[in-house]
């Protein structure tokens, strides 16, 4: 047998294995309805009736979160007032993942979670159609390269202090924070983390899950003077990285809002991969051109990594081409913009739609 046929039927049975797991990743970071971080600080008559206010503030506050998420700015007057017992109604579930009550004080982190049916009610009453940003939680792991080179990973210093003040609850794009802890040390070192090893990102990720990874870099010297800001973003899914531009800080002082910003580029960046419209629905057959395996891998990891793709399923698979029909939610258009932004290319070709990794 010609070795180029030999090595398009091991292509074809590898190709079709990888197909097997297209949609195991289709709704990376929990649902549009979950509103996670809900932070919390009221006082009551005692620590019973504290931690009941305490509660409904949370529903509150994670429903105007969500609210600012699904509806535009220019709609939100429409909406009609909401009270205690109609919230009440819309919320799912509450989870508690940090608690400290004290005698006639309550404060807590909290995630909501609210029923997506009732939601949708109540937009709908008000005639408004809301769309739904499905989260991507980041893990952030700040470094400060001094003089004498990066510092350790539980170093505490203003660059670590400015992501701990960041406010992400409710935002496309919630984030952790690296803990630095012994566990974390041994999975990686801050010297690893700076030159973006990636089987080292891979270990600590083995912890976190998160499906990003922002390493937030910060250059100079912690004494005083101009500071750098920087670093990249890899996602853990597709293996794409991109790099955050550097920025020039004037002075430890202006750290706060050089992680505001670039928390701001990447929950824009994900908004308009991770936002589904889901009042409309359609399906289109593509084909994809396979020149190497990794063309085929890279489109798989790329769909599958994009919530408006409701499934795929793969009709034909050969050692140069795959046919698929995608399920989605929204228009043509909008799938084909998202595609792009999400770095697949999807374009005519001889009457039928082709689709590429870019």
């Amino acid at each position: 047998m010609p070795i180029g046929r030999v090595f398009s039927t091991i292509a074809a049975a590898f190709l079709a294995v990888l197909a097997a797991n297209i949609t195991l990743a289709q709704s990376p970071g929990g649902t549009g309805y979950d509103v996670t971080g809900v932070e919390i600080d009221v006082s009551g008559a005692d620590a019973v009736q504290a931690r009941a206010q305490g509660i409904r503030e949370a529903r509150r506050k994670a429903f105007g979160l969500l609210v600012n998420r699904m509806v535009s700015a220019e709609d939100r007057a429409r909406l009609p007032q909401i009270d205690d017992a109609q919230l009440e109604n819309m919320v799912r579930g509450v989870e508690f993942v940090r608690e400290r009550p004290a005698p006639g004080r309550y404060s807590a982190t909290l995630n909501v979670v609210f029923a997506p049916d009732a939601v949708k009610s109540y937009l709908s009453g008000a005639g408004i159609s809301g769309v739904e940003t499905v989260p991507r939680p980041a893990l952030v792991i700040p470094l400060w390269k001094g003089p004498a080179g990066v510092e350790p990973l539980n170093d505490r210093n203003a660059w670590r202090e400015a992501w701990q003040q960041l406010d992400s609850a409710g935002s496309a794009v919630p984030v952790t924070l690296l803990r630095g802890d012994p566990t974390d040390q041994g999975a990686l070192s801050a010297e690893q983390a700076y030159v973006g090893d990636v089987s080292a990102l891979a270990r600590l990720n083995e912890r976190y899950r998160a499906p990003t990874i922002i390493v937030a870099t910060v250059d100079g010297d912690k004494n005083g003077g101009a500071l750098t800001v920087g670093g990249m973003r890899y996602d853990t899914q597709t293996g794409a990285r991109s790099e955050i531009p550097r920025m020039p800080v004037a002075s430890a002082a202006d750290l706060p809002a050089a992680v505001k910003a670039i928390h701001a580029k990447a929950d824009q960046d994900w908004r308009g991969i991770g936002t589904v419209r889901r009042d409309s629905q359609a399906s289109l057959d593509v084909f994809v051109p396979i020149r190497a395996l990794g063309d085929w891998v890279q489109v798989r990891q790329r769909l599958g990594a994009i919530p408006a793709v409701k499934s795929v399923t793969v009709k034909t698979l050969e050692a140069d081409r795959a046919d698929l029909k995608l399920d989605y939610f929204g228009s043509p258009e909008e799938l084909q913009r998202t595609l792009a932004q999400a770095g697949l290319s999807l374009s005519q070709d001889a009457g039928q739609w082709r689709l590429q990794a870019r």
